[in-house]
């Protein structure tokens, strides 16, 4: 308290100085994040991004949609005429049907016509 009297400067002014120090700090060093993140450039496709859309066409594409309805066609066969079933053939039964039916979501969904957001 005693040196704030000394000096002739309150406290309130010391916290508006500190706070005006920051801010003129943080406004000064915003050009170089901004620069450093490459916020308004265009840096063109990334490496992974060819990667990612042969594995999304696998996962979507006529294999796969085969794979799932044949998956379907096991597992609700198995459900249906398998009869009485021990715990783990029924577990497999309907771990087949799950997979087929999550397989084929994304090819059901486009064929009703549902898309996804546009960026």
């Amino acid at each position: 308290m005693l040196l704030y009297m000394a000096q002739g400067i309150s406290r309130e002014q010391t916290r508006f100085l500190k706070l005006m120090a920051v801010a003129l700090l943080i406004l000064s060093l915003l050009p170089c994040v901004a620069n450093a993140t490459g916020a308004g450039t265009s840096i063109g496709a990334l490496p992974w991004e060819s990667t990612l859309s042969g594995i999304a066409y696998s996962l979507t594409g006529p294999v796969a949609l085969a794979l799932s309805l044949i998956m379907v066609v096991i597992g609700i066969g198995v459900l249906m005429f398998g009869g009485d079933l021990a715990g783990w053939a029924r577990w497999v039964a309907f771990a087949a049907l799950a997979a087929g039916t999550l397989g084929g979501a994304a090819n059901l969904i486009s064929l009703l016509g549902v898309t996804g957001a546009l960026i």
